[in-house]
């Protein structure tokens, strides 16, 4: 029996198990953990071109200024490789791995009420046994593959740009080959500008299934000296990413797009346009997400962008989002992707105007009549996020209830989840789930995901200490709690109106995912600052809204 087991071993997993341990040094804590090693998102996403789009430095771990001091970043924005080579690190420093047992893959959950524990059965069929568990499956963590007739017919390669083969070679592996990529989402723009840059290949062929939106990276080396600077700014730094809305380094120009003269509107745009990172996403001005004139008059300038780096007008005009603003998704950055479609083996194929018919043995055959022969099919097709990795569990809760539910799921009637929509009590923990707590699980705020860690952990780490304290074996939140958080979510929900008009993986919409067509609020789009004064609230009234005992 372990009075804490910490499901998964990402970022969100080897901090819950740092600060569980490090708190109660007497308890029983292991993480169980799919994968091979440590990592989540780094260990998993090994693909050509795959880093991170947060600057590196706002990106890392605040809390050991040890770390921070040895640790040397070599880019802005680091390559996966060096990525997990940092989580790596973080592991081994803090001696995580002798509490972590990798290859282990949760299949069911069933909570006793009698006992008030819960029993974990993973695929070897082995069963742990945790009075508390600190969900940190990831919410970019499930894979999916396109609803595509004859998708398995495929003869040659195939893979999903999650499950990248380890031992490929991109200059050996690719030489000569036809390359069919679908999917322009973040992983696969980055996927397809890197390969788009190898000399070897003999084709690239973009499958687009929806235009997206993207952004310069503007990606630098950092030299030692910068790093140096950077050691001795850290605090500040993080002051800064505390003060935004989001936790990233970039918050929105205070004025409004409409109550300025065009001159003054470009100037921004070009000097956010020329900035590293996500500043021409989120450096806006600030009715840019809420007032569709003003959507479209920055869109209409990203567009122009497009068509000036793009040689040829009706591939631009194709790579051009037309079903929704930009910004109103996650904005993809890229370094290079417009222009891989300036040479000449790289091809786009507009699945909007002409959609696939079947995957066949030796290709893509689509709805002209055209056969696109391939040698490798690569899916940049996404994830089931946020709520996927809890549907691949078999959860039975208090009462028996499951957590998640289509309409055709077995105890459909019972699920705390109808539908896939999420409940919840800040973020952090389940009506019906006794001792569970949540780590960027759904109703969190939408942000730089290591600033949000650190707070939710600590949250989490309070509310265990309060159930030591008072020697309370179980708790879970009031209905009354959920309801008014997840009330409280919806309508900070409705200030972004045009971000949660649009399907994407952040309104719950996957078509890709049986019963994920039914728009939901899955984010906490209101400020990471005043969700943390909610949590700091929910701490001073004596955890009013949870239930103890």
């Amino acid at each position: 029996m372990h009075d804490v087991l910490i499901l998964g071993a990402g970022l969100s997993g080897l901090y819950s198990l740092y600060s569980i341990r490090k708190r109660f040094p007497s308890w029983r804590v292991k993480a169980l953990e799919a994968g091979g090693d440590v990592g989540g998102t780094w260990y998993w996403n090994s693909y050509p071109g795959c880093r991170i789009d947060t600057e590196s430095l706002s990106y890392c771990f605040s809390f050991d200024k040890e770390l921070l001091e040895e640790w040397d970043w070599k880019e802005q924005f680091a390559t996966q490789a060096e990525t997990h080579n940092y989580v790596k690190h973080v592991a081994q420093k803090h001696d995580l791995y002798k509490d972590i047992q990798f290859n282990t893959r949760i299949k069911s959950a069933c909570w006793d009420q009698a006992q008030r524990y819960w029993t974990f059965i993973d695929e070897a069929g082995e069963q742990h046994k945790t009075r508390f568990f600190v969900s940190c499956l990831g919410f970019l963590s499930s894979p999916t593959l396109p609803d595509i007739p004859g998708i398995r017919d495929f003869a040659g390669d195939a893979f999903h740009t999650s499950r990248w083969p380890a031992h490929l070679d991109l200059s050996r592996d690719f030489a000569n080959k036809r390359i069919g990529v679908i999917g322009t989402g973040a992983t696969g723009i980055q996927t397809i500008t890197a390969v788009s840059k190898e000399p070897s290949i003999k084709s690239l062929t973009v499958f687009q299934r929806t235009a997206n939106w993207s952004a310069p990276l503007h990606n630098s080396e950092i030299t030692p000296e910068e790093m140096t600077k950077h050691k001795a700014g850290y605090d500040n730094l993080f002051a800064r990413c505390a003060e935004t809305p989001t936790c990233f380094l970039h918050a929105a120009d205070p004025r409004k797009s409409l109550d300025i003269s065009k001159d003054e509107r470009h100037a921004l745009w070009e000097k956010l346009y020329s900035e590293p990172g996500f500043a021409k996403w989120l450096g806006v001005f600030s009715d840019t997400y809420t007032n569709r004139e003003a959507n479209k008059l920055y869109s209409d300038f990203m567009a122009e962008k497009i068509r000036q780096r793009v040689h040829d007008a009706a591939v631009a005009d194709s790579l051009i989002p037309k079903n929704h603003g930009f910004g109103t998704r996650r904005v993809p950055l890229e370094s290079g992707y417009f222009e891989a479609y300036n040479r000449s083996n790289v091809h786009l194929v507009d699945l909007q105007k002409t959609p696939v018919e079947q995957v066949t043995p030796s290709g893509i055959r689509t709805s002209d009549g055209v056969d696109h022969e391939l040698d490798i099919l690569i899916f940049a097709t996404g994830f089931d996020a946020i709520t996927g990795a809890f549907n691949a569990i078999d959860w039975h809760a208090k009462e028996d209830r499951p957590l998640t539910s289509t309409e055709d799921s077995p105890r459909a009637e019972h699920a705390i989840w109808v539908d896939q929509r999420p409940r919840t009590f800040l973020g952090l923990t389940v009506p019906s789930m006794p001792n569970m707590f949540m780590v960027l699980g759904p109703h969190q705020p939408f942000g730089n995901a290591t600033r949000s860690i650190e707070h939710a952990v600590e949250v989490i780490t309070n509310m265990l200490d309060y159930c030591e304290e008072h020697d309370y074996t179980y708790v879970e939140p009031t209905e009354e709690a959920v309801d008014e958080w997840t009330d409280h979510v919806i309508e900070c929900g409705k200030a972004s109106v045009l971000i949660n008009e649009v399907d994407s993986w952040m309104t719950g919409i996957n078509k890709n995912v049986k019963g994920k067509t039914v728009r939901s609020v899955v984010r906490y789009s209101g400020s990471a600052i005043e969700y943390r004064r909610r949590c700091q609230e929910c701490k001073e009234s004596g955890y009013k809204g949870l239930t103890f005992s």
